[in-house]
C-alpha cells in the first residue's frame, strides 16, 4: 500500500514539475517542450514515477563511489539520466540544451523530495 501511495503522489507531483518546468523555461529559454495531451502528462509522470521508484535506486548503488568522490555532485547526472530515460520512452517531451536537462532535473528533484516527506 506504501509504495502505491507514493507511486501516486510521485505522478501528481512530477506532473505539476513537468508543468512547471515548461512555464519557467518557455519563459526564459524556450528550450522546455511538451507537447502532449493531459492523458501524456499523466503518463510521462507515471514512467518518470517508475523510474524514480525503481530505477534510481540501482543507480545510486552503481555509482555510489562517484556520488562520493564528487561529493553528491554526480546525483545531478543520475537525475539527467532519469529524465533522459523518460523522454526517450515519451518523446512527448524536448528538451535541448544542456542547462535546461540540469535545472529541470534539479526541479524535477525537488518535487520529488516532497513524496518521501508526505507521509
Amino acid at each position: 500500500m506504501n509504495f502505491l501511495k507514493k507511486l501516486l503522489l510521485g505522478i501528481a507531483l512530477n506532473s505539476l514539475a513537468i508543468l512547471f518546468c515548461q512555464r519557467l523555461f518557455n519563459g526564459l529559454l524556450n528550450d522546455f517542450y511538451f507537447q502532449g495531451t493531459f492523458i501524456e502528462l499523466i503518463l510521462l509522470a507515471l514512467v518518470i514515477s517508475f523510474l524514480n521508484l525503481l530505477i534510481k535506486p540501482i543507480l545510486r548503488l552503481v555509482f555510489l563511489p562517484l556520488v562520493w568522490i564528487t561529493l553528491g555532485f554526480f546525483s545531478l547526472i543520475i537525475n539527467i539520466i532519469i529524465l533522459k530515460t523518460a523522454t526517450v520512452f515519451m518523446p512527448v517531451l524536448t528538451i535541448q540544451l544542456p542547462l535546461t536537462w540540469l535545472i529541470s532535473s534539479i526541479i524535477i528533484s525537488i518535487f520529488n523530495s516532497l513524496t518521501y516527506k508526505i507521509k
